[in-house]
């Protein structure tokens, strides 16, 4: 057995092992590590902790910092505001406060302290550690005034755009497109995933590159992608670029539409075209913003922004197994509509003077005829307003309406017939009911949204619709 001894001299070396241990994590602490007197003296130090103050070493700290009240705090009266507070509660309590350097500059540091109290229950010393938080609290103060920056730049646009005809190249007074664009500069103000929903022809991109153009994103590149005319074959290259010899004809390194919108914003337009493997590897991309190029095994990041388009029902192409449903989550945050043509009928006459002008290149571009004004502003558009220009530069050019949304043979209502009048009250009668039936049904025969897309209240739009026969069972209770 062993003596009394050897039992305190096994006893004494564990001891000094654990004293050992507690010393190299003193020293070699990066978190600042100190224990002070209520009387305002540091009892001891850390090296970490000196740094973070500018002294050169422990001891010169404990001899320069004679008073902490006055020499450690910027503001004297918060040390007796922390001792007041790790006096009244057991544990480790958390501040963050302002100190004073060696060579009088500040910092703003993060401070966990408790007390060390004796067997009656007095406070005898006080522990804590420091973490110097500057650079983190200038980044907080920069971002907070970056976003409140840009918040006022959104609410000056707002205003100066409310009620206006047009938002960048973007061309349109009526209610809906008002609508649209508090939605463009809602997205703008967020680096949130969107997407823009509408008919081909429509002008999605155009509402795509006006977000960009309005975010903190604008002096990075807007990078544009047709996801329906890649070949399959490229796809994967033309995302994330690759390595020479990756495949055949791969004569160069080579970067993709990632690279390019490092920064900036890729847009996805008719999105709904990728194909499933496809959208796997662009949802880690998106996810994390790490890729591999083709024939790469070092991986590489890029900060984008991602604005989709499309002219499909994404949901059914979940339903149906032809979109993934975690990519469609992650790429339908945002949801912005933008209504066809024949929604917003009162911008036609702005569009028509704005594609004259630029046809023509010409601030006084022709007058058009009364009878093709009229046909322009009656005909619905399916090719919306890409395919108004495309009637405009014909005409011009043959002085010919050409509406190519009717088949052959098929005569449209909307076509001027100079040989054939009626009279022009019943015309305008026959409209305003065309008009009226097309925004109800558009809305489900919901009379509040159609009441406030045509810009007339509910009162009104009934008894226009009760004027043109136009209440029926199922919109009676809308």
């Amino acid at each position: 057995m062993k003596n009394c001894r050897e039992v305190k001299q096994e006893e004494l070396s564990k001891l000094r092992e654990r004293a050992d241990k507690f010393q190299s994590i003193f020293e070699n602490s990066t978190l600042g590590i100190f224990q002070s007197s209520l009387k305002g003296r540091f009892l001891m130090v850390n090296p970490a902790f000196a740094r973070i103050l500018g002294y050169d070493s422990p001891e010169d700290l404990r001899k320069s910092i004679r008073d902490i009240e006055n020499q450690f705090y910027h503001d004297p009266r918060r040390r007796s505001v922390i001792l007041a507070a790790v006096q009244a509660i057991e544990g480790i309590s958390k501040f963050e406060t302002e100190l004073c350097r060696k060579d009088g500059s500040l910092i703003a540091c993060s401070m966990s302290i408790r007390t060390i109290r004796n067997t009656e229950g007095n406070v005898i010393h006080l522990d804590g550690f420091i973490e110097d938080v500057t650079e983190a609290r200038l980044r907080e103060k920069d971002l907070k005034e970056r976003s409140e920056n840009l918040s006022r730049q959104v609410q000056h646009l707002r205003a100066s755009f409310k009620d206006r005809y047009r938002f960048g190249k973007i061309i349109g007074k009526s209610a809906v497109m008002q609508e649209v664009y508090e939605d463009m500069l809602g997205a703008a103000s967020s680096d949130t995933s969107v997407i823009i929903y509408g008919e081909s022809g429509t002008g999605k991109e155009l509402v795509a590159n006006g977000i960009h153009s309005l975010s903190r994103r604008r002096a990075a590149e807007f990078v544009p992608v047709n996801c329906g005319a890649i070949p399959e074959h490229l796809l994967e290259s033309e995302f994330f670029g690759h390595k020479k010899g990756a495949f055949t004809g791969a004569n160069t390194d080579s970067s993709g539409y990632l690279d390019r919108a490092n920064g900036g914003t890729l847009f996805l337009d008719e999105v709904g075209e990728l194909r499933l493997d496809m959208q796997v590897k662009l949802l880690r991309a998106i996810d994390g913003g790490v890729y591999f190029p083709v024939g790469d095994s070092k991986p590489r990041k890029s900060d984008f922004r991602l604005i989709a388009a499309t002219n499909r029902n994404l949901r059914e192409m979940v339903k149906a197994g032809k979109i993934r449903e975690d990519f469609f989550f992650r790429v339908d945050v945002v949801p912005i509509d933008l209504p066809p043509l024949r929604m917003r009928r009162e911008d036609i006459p702005l569009l028509i003077d704005h594609f004259l002008r630029e046809i023509t290149r010409s601030e006084n571009p022709p007058v058009l005829p009364g009878s093709v004004l009229e046909a322009l502003y009656k005909y619905d558009y399916p090719g919306n307003i890409r395919e108004l220009q495309n009637i405009l530069q014909r005409y011009l050019a043959i002085r010919k309406l050409d509406f190519v949304g009717f088949f052959e043979g098929q005569q449209s209502s909307s076509s001027p017939d100079v040989h054939e009048w009626i009279p022009l009250q019943d015309s305008v009668t026959e409209y305003e009911k065309s008009i009226i039936e097309k925004c109800l049904a558009y809305h489900q025969w919901n009379r509040s949204r159609t009441a406030r897309v045509l810009g007339l209240n509910r009162k009104t739009l009934y008894s226009k619709m009760k004027a043109h026969g136009l209440i029926s069972p199922h919109s009676e209770a809308k």
